[in-house]
């Protein structure tokens, strides 16, 4: 799933959010810088689990990022540090008294928010759904649905790497955009 095609995809998809964000007056985007390989070993570490490497190689390469209009972030990146710490309180989940709810919470890492940041939604990483490559399927949280982390590789055309999920993410923000 991740190859050299997938990572000039990204690339490309970087560098068309870049030229469409110089467009539009008073809207910017802001990378951090990127983490080395320590961070990276470190991280899996306090994750217990090894990244999946779209992710890595995007956060080694570019860091994270994020577009803010009007002070207001529109999209973006959770840290590398805190994709745990963005996880929303399994108390305050739908059917978050249930065992399964809670650690399905706490066992997904929250790396980008769905939407409006006023609203718990996430896009977040499944550590029970691992492709041949390493990469961990995306999965979608959503504060109103209860929570669940299907276990094993989902169907193919199921499986969601997050180098597909970024590309579709800043694809359909320059689209959603674009008539604003």
């Amino acid at each position: 799933m991740a190859t050299q095609s997938n990572e000039g995809t990204v690339t490309q998809a970087v560098e068309r959010l870049k030229s469409f964000v110089e467009t539009k007056e008073g809207m910017s985007v802001e990378f951090s810088a990127p983490v080395d390989a320590e961070a990276v070993a470190g991280l899996e570490a306090k994750y217990k689990l090894k990244l999946p490497p779209s992710y890595v190689r995007f956060i080694t390469t570019l860091g994270t990022f994020k577009v803010e209009y009007g002070g207001q972030e529109l999209i973006g990146m959770e840290e590398p540090g805190l994709l745990r710490a963005a996880a929303p309180d399994p108390s305050d989940a739908v059917d978050g008294d249930d065992s399964e709810v809670a650690d399905a919470i706490n066992q997904a890492l929250f790396f980008q928010r769905r939407d409006d940041d006023s609203v718990e939604n996430f896009w977040c990483f499944n550590p029970r759904a691992r492709s041949a490559e390493g990469e961990l399927a995306v999965v979608a949280y959503s504060h109103d649905e209860a929570f669940s982390l299907p276990e094993g590789e989902a169907d193919a055309e199921d499986f969601r790497d997050f180098s597909t999920h970024i590309v579709k993410v800043i694809d359909d923000f320059i689209e959603t955009y674009a008539e604003a």
